[in-house]
This record gives C-alpha cells, structure tokens and sequence, in this order.
C-alpha cells in the first residue's frame, strides 16, 4: 500500500515525462537495431519488457521480436533473415537488466 501512495504521489508532483512506461510500452533502450521498451504496471506493480526490430505496420504483423522466453519470433516466413548471434546474446542481456527492477543500467548489458 505504501509503494501505491508513494508512487501516485510522485507522479501527480513529477512531469508528464516521469510516468514515461506507467501502463504503457515506452523506449527504454537500443541494441544496434533493436529496441528495448519497457512497461510498470501499476495495478499489479509488475514490470514487463520486450524487444523488436521496428518495421512499418503492427507489433505483431511486422516485427522480428523476442517473446516472454526470449526466442525469436518472425512475423512471417518472408522476414526471415540473418541475425547475429551476439546481438542477440545482447538483447537478451538487456531484457534481463530491464525485468530485473526499475533501474535499469545499460552499461552492464555488455559485461
């Protein structure tokens, strides 16, 4: 109860820029091409993070993106591309930093 209070207190006192993945996917951090988002749930105060390759068109219809257990997914057979394995190794050392809590330090990402 007193995270709830002190979070929404700090959110009614802090800019509109502070609730930047309060409830919503926002840009957390970028591997080469990959971009990492991350999102705080506020009701049930969990932290959920993905990764994508953006392209035109929608999160699931155009994306190459990593799933909940860190494998890659295709939107289609035709995307289907050469991906480096060690950016790959990056991207899910950035996803693990960012579920770990909410400070999020990129510069461990390539320890």
């Amino acid at each position: 109860m007193y995270k709830s209070i002190l979070i929404l207190v700090t959110l009614l006192i802090c800019p509109r820029g502070v609730q930047a993945g309060l409830d919503k996917f926002s840009f957390l951090d970028q591997v080469e091409n990959w971009i990492i988002e991350r999102k705080f749930n506020s009701s049930n105060e969990t932290i959920s993070c993905r990764a994508s390759i953006p392209k035109n068109g929608t999160w699931f219809g155009a994306r190459i993106r990593l799933d909940g257990n860190d494998q890659l997914l295709f939107p289609s057979e035709h995307l289907k591309k050469a991906l480096s394995l060690k950016t790959i190794k990056s991207v899910r050392k950035a996803l693990k930093a960012c579920r770990t809590g909410l400070i999020y330090l990129p510069n461990e990402i390539g320890q």
